[in-house]
């Protein structure tokens, strides 16, 4: 269980189960949508601190790695998919769950 377990900042984590990536945060989710040419999945949520840009591998098919980059209004959390892909985001008390379909 450990092992799906990433943590990228003190108040920003994910965890990894198959096709499903849980964003465990507190902040809350501004838009998200899907780019290509690399798949990502791109969260946007509220700023509430600045963070410097850093990015996370998972090397955990389908997650490669997640991006964390700073903005004016918000910061942006793209994470990067080893293919195309759907997804559907739903929150919960404690952060969202992204599953890939």
């Amino acid at each position: 269980m450990e092992g799906n377990t990433f943590k990228l900042i003190d108040d920003l984590s994910f965890y990894i189960n198959q096709n499903e990536i849980t964003i465990f945060t507190k902040d809350t989710k501004v838009r998200d949508f899907l780019i290509a040419d690399p798949y990502k999945v791109v969260v946007d949520f509220k700023k509430v601190n600045s963070y410097a840009t850093r990015t996370l591998d998972f090397k955990k098919a389908p997650f490669v790695s997640a991006t964390l980059g700073d903005h004016d209004d918000f910061y942006r959390i793209a994470i990067l998919l080893d293919g195309h892909y759907r997804y559907d985001i739903e929150a919960f008390k404690g952060g969202y769950i992204i599953k890939l379909k």
